[in-house]
C-alpha cells in the first residue's frame, strides 16, 4: 500500500539525509534531485512529495523502495 500524502514519512524522506544506498538507482537519483530541489525552495514540499508518490504509484519496483523509508 502507498502511504498518503500526509503521510510523514515522505517530509522525512525529502528533509534528511538519511542513507538511501539500499534504495533502487531511480528512487536514489529522484530523492537526491528532490532533497536538492527542497532545500533550495522549501515552500516547495509539497509538490515534491506529490512527484515522489507519484514515481511510487506508476514504478512497482519503487513500492519496496518506499516501505524502507
Amino acid at each position: 500500500m502507498i502511504p498518503d500524502l500526509s503521510d510523514p514519512r515522505w517530509k522525512r524522506v525529502l528533509t534528511s539525509n538519511s542513507d538511501l544506498s539500499s534504495a533502487s538507482l531511480a528512487t536514489r537519483i529522484l530523492i537526491s534531485r528532490l532533497r536538492r530541489e527542497v532545500a533550495e525552495a522549501p515552500t516547495a514540499l509539497a509538490g515534491k512529495i506529490g512527484e515522489l508518490r507519484d514515481f511510487v504509484t506508476k514504478n512497482p519496483f519503487a513500492l519496496s523502495d518506499a516501505a524502507k523509508f
